[in-house]
């Protein structure tokens, strides 16, 4: 018997046939010493409905109070759970369609929420529109952010200006301005005690030195990573410990602390950054489940999530789709609320919802290849290593209560994939079910790629598989 193993982070390679398996709405998670595998491969979490607005695209998030402030196109909803329900509220325009920032400071006993739009800075409150920011002084901001009792907003030139403590009064000699690398600002950050401030060609790091004039912020270091472009980073959300960002040179880097980002990206995302233009339609999504921290890089044609305590990769895709719904995201509800990028639904990043919405959530595993190069292996028989048995008592009938498992394969290196068999993976406590392959065939000189789909909205657990496998020369 030959071992039929699937990858713990997803391999693509730059063309089918140079890959070891992919993983697409599914993870790898290690398993205790004694189990049966040492990773089961589990499906990403879905999308469960929060609350749905009259407005599409979301744009940005603020949590505060039990208050989900909601940017979506041209306009600023709340969202309260009041009753046991959620409730919508409409609070008025927030023109633009592009990303908006958020920030709150100290203020007492109300705080200040700020954002930013394409079009300015506004004073959010929650039961009237947006105001124009009340201060003259302040440019046009790329983002706004927080730290130590102030906004921090940056401006394209460079320079970043810093509000009054805890307020939103702005003087026009209260900036700084980032000169370690050309190019200006593309966006910045209080993380942790530091000010981080990002450009095209470099970052800088300014901590609080209570400057009596100017800024209060003076720069402690400076690192030669910049950044593609202005969204194309999260990670200062509250709940969430590290910055991801997609850097100038097309890796992706994650900060925890210090001055100095670690690349956490291998070859096969680097060439699909790469392959993005115009580099504003990158963006990042971080958020957490079940002590997993996710983040999402996501462009025009895929959406890759990274797990940063096991450092393994996995893609992700919406039904009838190449890249994932989910953008912006804020810790609020008991979990971490996710936004769409086309529709007015607003949702909560659910690993025990197997769907997003309405629309199946659809769990790919792709093995590595099984090779006897040149030879071609005769396959009588293949089985698979699912935790079966998972069906529910009541559901829709089938796919809830009897679920099944496509199993395909390749014999040409991944370039292609044969019709699906369909294969019982249990009712419900059914925990002896088989799911074998018979009479396989014979594969190419090129091996054996084996492929599971599971459509089904129930728990999924692939541990691995082993097939029959006897060579035979050509």
């Amino acid at each position: 018997m030959a071992d039929i193993i699937f990858p713990t982070s997803t391999a693509p390679g730059a063309r089918p046939g140079e890959g070891s398996g992919r993983l697409i709405n599914c993870y790898a998670e290690p398993l205790e010493q004694g189990s049966r595998n040492s990773f089961a491969r589990r499906r990403a979490p879905g999308l469960s409905p929060v609350a749905k607005t009259t407005h599409n695209g979301c744009r940005g998030f603020h949590y505060y109070n039990g208050d989900l402030f909601v940017a979506q196109a041209d306009r600023l909803s709340r969202v309260n759970f009041v009753s046991g329900a959620f409730v919508v509220t409409d609070i008025g325009a927030l023109t633009g369609t592009k990303r908006v920032t958020f920030a709150r400071n100290n203020k007492a006993p109300i705080p200040d929420i700020v954002c930013v739009t394409e079009n300015g800075a506004f004073v959010v409150t929650r039961d009237a529109p947006p105001t124009a920011y009340p201060d003259g002084d302040l440019p046009q901001p790329i983002s706004v952010t927080f730290i130590d009792g102030y906004f921090v907003f940056p401006i394209r030139d460079g320079r970043y200006f810093v509000s009054a403590l805890n307020d939103t009064a702005v003087d026009a000699v209260d900036f700084g301005k980032a000169e370690s690398h050309p190019g200006g600002l593309l966006n910045a950050f209080g993380f942790g005690e530091q000010l981080v401030l990002f450009g095209p060609s470099g970052m800088e790091f300014w901590q609080n030195a209570g400057n009596a004039t100017g800024t209060p912020f003076s720069r402690a270091a400076v690192f030669s990573k910049g950044l593609a472009d202005t969204y194309a980073i999260a990670g200062n959300e509250e709940g969430f410990s590290s910055l991801i960002f997609v850097g100038d040179d097309n890796g992706v880097y994650r900060l925890d602390g210090g001055y100095q980002p670690s690349k956490i990206s291998g070859p096969d995302l680097d060439r699909l950054i790469e392959a993005v233009t115009d580099k504003s339609v990158i963006d990042v999504t971080v958020a957490v489940t079940s002590g997993h921290m996710w983040a999402t890089v996501t462009g025009p044609t895929f959406s890759w999530t990274y797990e940063l305590a096991t450092g393994f990769w996995h893609e992700r895709a919406s039904y009838l789709d190449n890249h994932w719904r989910g953008v912006c995201s804020i810790k609020a509800f008991n979990g971490w609320v996710i936004g769409d990028r086309t529709t007015a639904d607003v949702w909560k990043l659910d690993p025990n919802y197997a769907k997003e919405g309405s629309d199946p959530l659809v769990l790919s595993a792709i093995s590595l290849p099984t090779t006897s190069f040149p030879d071609r292996i005769a396959i009588p028989r293949a089985d698979f290593d699912l935790i079966v048995g998972q069906g529910l008592v009541t559901g829709d009938e089938p796919i809830e209560t009897d679920p099944v498992c496509l199993i395909s394969w390749s014999d040409d290196g991944g370039n292609s994939f044969g019709t699906p068999l369909v294969r019982q993976i249990g009712r419900l406590a059914a925990h002896r079910t088989p799911v074998v392959i018979n009479r396989a065939g014979m594969s190419s000189r090129y091996g054996r790629v084996w492929r599971i789909d599971v459509s089904d909205p129930v728990y999924v657990s692939i541990l691995g598989g082993s097939q029959q496998a006897t060579p035979v020369s050509n």
